[in-house]
Protein backbone atom coordinates (compact mmCIF):
# COMPACT_ATOMS: atom_id res chain seq x y z
CA UNK A 1 0.00 0.00 0.00
CA UNK A 2 2.72 2.23 0.78
CA UNK A 3 4.53 1.65 -2.31
CA UNK A 4 1.80 2.46 -4.18
CA UNK A 5 0.92 5.95 -2.34
CA UNK A 6 4.50 6.20 -3.33
CA UNK A 7 4.53 5.39 -6.76
CA UNK A 8 1.08 7.66 -7.22
CA UNK A 9 2.60 10.83 -5.76
CA UNK A 10 5.86 10.41 -7.71
CA UNK A 11 3.43 10.00 -10.87
CA UNK A 12 1.35 13.02 -9.92
CA UNK A 13 5.24 14.92 -9.15
CA UNK A 14 6.52 14.56 -12.75
CA UNK A 15 3.26 15.04 -14.37
CA UNK A 16 2.55 18.40 -12.90
CA UNK A 17 6.45 19.03 -14.07
CA UNK A 18 5.67 18.18 -17.36
CA UNK A 19 2.73 20.07 -18.14
CA UNK A 20 3.01 24.05 -18.43
CA UNK A 21 0.58 25.97 -16.54
CA UNK A 22 -2.10 27.02 -18.42
CA UNK A 23 -2.39 30.68 -18.93
CA UNK A 24 -5.96 32.43 -18.96
CA UNK A 25 -7.39 33.23 -22.24
CA UNK A 26 -7.09 36.95 -22.75
CA UNK A 27 -10.21 37.82 -22.46
CA UNK A 28 -10.24 36.60 -18.75
CA UNK A 29 -7.51 38.63 -17.94
CA UNK A 30 -9.68 42.11 -19.52
CA UNK A 31 -12.75 40.61 -17.21
CA UNK A 32 -10.72 40.61 -14.15
CA UNK A 33 -8.48 43.85 -15.13
CA UNK A 34 -12.15 45.60 -15.28
CA UNK A 35 -13.94 43.63 -12.41
CA UNK A 36 -10.73 45.19 -10.51
CA UNK A 37 -10.96 48.93 -12.15
CA UNK A 38 -14.48 49.49 -11.83
CA UNK A 39 -14.91 48.66 -8.26
CA UNK A 40 -11.80 50.98 -7.39
CA UNK A 41 -10.98 54.56 -7.77
CA UNK A 42 -10.97 55.78 -11.17
CA UNK A 43 -8.49 58.96 -10.51
CA UNK A 44 -5.05 58.76 -12.15
CA UNK A 45 -2.42 58.97 -9.81
CA UNK A 46 0.48 56.98 -8.91
CA UNK A 47 -1.14 54.69 -6.07
CA UNK A 48 -3.86 54.20 -8.64
CA UNK A 49 -1.43 52.80 -11.51
CA UNK A 50 0.70 50.86 -9.42
CA UNK A 51 -2.53 48.91 -8.61
CA UNK A 52 -3.12 48.36 -11.81
CA UNK A 53 0.23 47.50 -13.28
CA UNK A 54 0.27 43.50 -13.34
CA UNK A 55 -2.63 44.07 -16.19
CA UNK A 56 -0.31 45.93 -17.66
CA UNK A 57 2.81 45.36 -20.44
CA UNK A 58 6.19 47.14 -19.04
CA UNK A 59 5.67 49.68 -22.19
CA UNK A 60 2.27 50.96 -21.38
CA UNK A 61 3.58 50.62 -17.47
CA UNK A 62 6.40 52.83 -18.54
CA UNK A 63 4.31 55.57 -20.51
CA UNK A 64 1.53 56.21 -17.57
CA UNK A 65 4.55 57.39 -15.26
CA UNK A 66 5.85 59.41 -18.00
CA UNK A 67 2.41 60.69 -18.00
CA UNK A 68 2.61 61.30 -14.73
CA UNK A 69 5.48 63.24 -14.71
CA UNK A 70 4.37 65.42 -17.43
CA UNK A 71 1.17 65.96 -15.06
CA UNK A 72 3.26 67.34 -12.59
CA UNK A 73 5.02 69.62 -14.46
CA UNK A 74 2.13 70.83 -16.33
CA UNK A 75 0.13 71.52 -12.81
CA UNK A 76 3.14 73.22 -11.48
CA UNK A 77 2.85 76.22 -14.25
CA UNK A 78 -0.79 75.85 -14.40
CA UNK A 79 -1.92 74.69 -10.88
CA UNK A 80 -5.66 75.95 -11.56
CA UNK A 81 -6.28 73.81 -14.93
CA UNK A 82 -7.53 70.33 -15.21
CA UNK A 83 -5.17 67.94 -15.89
CA UNK A 84 -4.91 65.82 -19.45
CA UNK A 85 -6.68 62.90 -17.67
CA UNK A 86 -8.39 64.99 -14.91
CA UNK A 87 -11.60 63.09 -15.35
CA UNK A 88 -9.74 59.88 -14.27
CA UNK A 89 -8.26 56.72 -16.69
CA UNK A 90 -9.72 56.78 -20.17
CA UNK A 91 -10.68 52.44 -20.09
CA UNK A 92 -14.48 53.00 -20.32
CA UNK A 93 -16.93 55.74 -22.04
CA UNK A 94 -17.83 58.79 -19.63
CA UNK A 95 -21.50 58.41 -20.72
CA UNK A 96 -23.39 57.45 -17.20
CA UNK A 97 -26.92 56.81 -16.41
CA UNK A 98 -29.17 58.61 -13.90
CA UNK A 99 -32.57 58.62 -12.86
CA UNK A 100 -33.73 60.20 -9.90
CA UNK A 101 -30.77 61.05 -8.23
CA UNK A 102 -28.93 58.10 -8.66
CA UNK A 103 -26.60 56.89 -10.94
CA UNK A 104 -25.88 53.43 -12.35
CA UNK A 105 -22.85 51.67 -13.66
CA UNK A 106 -22.96 50.82 -17.42
CA UNK A 107 -22.42 47.44 -18.10
CA UNK A 108 -19.66 45.68 -20.30
CA UNK A 109 -19.13 42.48 -22.28
CA UNK A 110 -15.69 40.94 -23.61
CA UNK A 111 -14.75 38.78 -26.03
CA UNK A 112 -11.82 37.12 -27.71
CA UNK A 113 -11.52 38.88 -31.57
CA UNK A 114 -7.91 37.29 -32.22
CA UNK A 115 -5.45 35.06 -30.67
CA UNK A 116 -1.91 34.84 -32.40
CA UNK A 117 1.10 33.42 -30.91
CA UNK A 118 1.96 36.28 -28.76
CA UNK A 119 -0.46 39.18 -29.21
CA UNK A 120 -4.30 38.67 -28.77
CA UNK A 121 -7.43 41.99 -29.60
CA UNK A 122 -9.86 41.61 -27.02
CA UNK A 123 -13.43 43.82 -28.05
CA UNK A 124 -15.30 45.18 -25.15
CA UNK A 125 -18.50 46.84 -25.60
CA UNK A 126 -20.13 49.33 -23.41
CA UNK A 127 -24.09 49.32 -22.53
CA UNK A 128 -26.30 51.33 -20.78
CA UNK A 129 -27.67 49.73 -17.61
CA UNK A 130 -31.39 48.11 -18.58
CA UNK A 131 -32.80 50.60 -16.36
CA UNK A 132 -31.90 53.02 -19.03
CA UNK A 133 -32.44 51.44 -22.03
CA UNK A 134 -29.56 49.33 -22.31
CA UNK A 135 -28.53 50.44 -25.49
CA UNK A 136 -25.04 50.27 -26.63
CA UNK A 137 -22.40 52.93 -25.53
CA UNK A 138 -19.35 52.30 -27.73
CA UNK A 139 -16.84 49.41 -28.54
CA UNK A 140 -13.12 49.34 -27.83
CA UNK A 141 -10.80 46.78 -28.85
CA UNK A 142 -7.82 45.96 -26.27
CA UNK A 143 -4.62 44.41 -27.59
CA UNK A 144 -2.46 42.03 -25.78
CA UNK A 145 0.58 40.71 -25.39
CA UNK A 146 1.86 37.22 -24.33
CA UNK A 147 4.73 37.13 -21.66
CA UNK A 148 5.93 33.37 -20.65
CA UNK A 149 3.10 33.41 -17.79
CA UNK A 150 0.42 35.52 -18.92
CA UNK A 151 -1.25 38.04 -21.02
CA UNK A 152 -1.17 41.57 -20.43
CA UNK A 153 -2.77 44.72 -21.90
CA UNK A 154 -0.98 46.75 -24.01
CA UNK A 155 -2.84 49.59 -25.65
CA UNK A 156 -6.30 50.10 -26.34
CA UNK A 157 -7.95 51.10 -29.57
CA UNK A 158 -11.34 53.56 -29.10
CA UNK A 159 -13.86 53.45 -31.83
CA UNK A 160 -12.80 56.44 -33.57
CA UNK A 161 -9.68 54.83 -34.44
CA UNK A 162 -7.26 56.55 -31.92
CA UNK A 163 -5.25 54.80 -29.15
CA UNK A 164 -4.59 55.15 -25.54
CA UNK A 165 -0.24 55.09 -26.48
CA UNK A 166 -0.64 57.45 -29.03
CA UNK A 167 -2.44 60.07 -26.95
CA UNK A 168 0.49 59.03 -23.84
CA UNK A 169 2.92 59.79 -26.54
CA UNK A 170 1.65 63.27 -27.72
CA UNK A 171 4.06 65.71 -27.88
CA UNK A 172 2.29 68.57 -26.72
CA UNK A 173 0.58 68.25 -22.84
Amino acid sequence: MRTKTICISIALLVFSAVCPAQIQKPSGIVRSFYKFHLAASGTFNAAAIKTRRRWFSADLNMLFHNELKRQKAYLKINPTDKPHFGDGFPFQPFEECSQGGRAYKNTYIVIDKRTARNTATVEIKFYGPKKCGGKLIDTYEIEMIKTSSSWLINDWIYSNGETLTSELKRADY
